[in-house]
């Protein structure tokens, strides 16, 4: 399961979303430190099916979380090469350019 939180913009919608187990946690890596913070990732809950759904519709997302992450690289939205690692964890922004 996942938080997420629609944040509506003129380009569209920015879906935040995280595995529900990190939400609220800081994770430090090499200087940096990552506030998940429920302000911005955490308004309701979705299951892997409902995230897929939303993810299709976004027009960009931020994304944390083992589970997030993969879920965006198995529907194609992500390479994993793109993948950041925040103390472990995986971290990835998409942006959906239309021409």
């Amino acid at each position: 399961m996942f938080y997420y939180k629609i944040h509506e913009s003129h380009a569209g919608y920015l879906i935040a979303a995280c595995d529900k187990s990190i939400c609220g946690k800081t994770l430090k890596s090499k200087g940096l430190e990552f506030h998940v913070n429920p302000r911005f990732y955490k308004d309701k809950t979705a299951s892997p099916t409902q995230m897929k759904k939303l993810l299709q519709i976004a027009s960009s997302a931020n994304l944390i979380g083992k589970d997030v992450v993969q879920l965006a690289v198995d529907l194609g939205l992500i390479d994993k090469e793109n993948v950041i690692k925040i103390q472990g964890i995986p971290h990835a922004q998409v942006v959906v350019v239309q021409l």
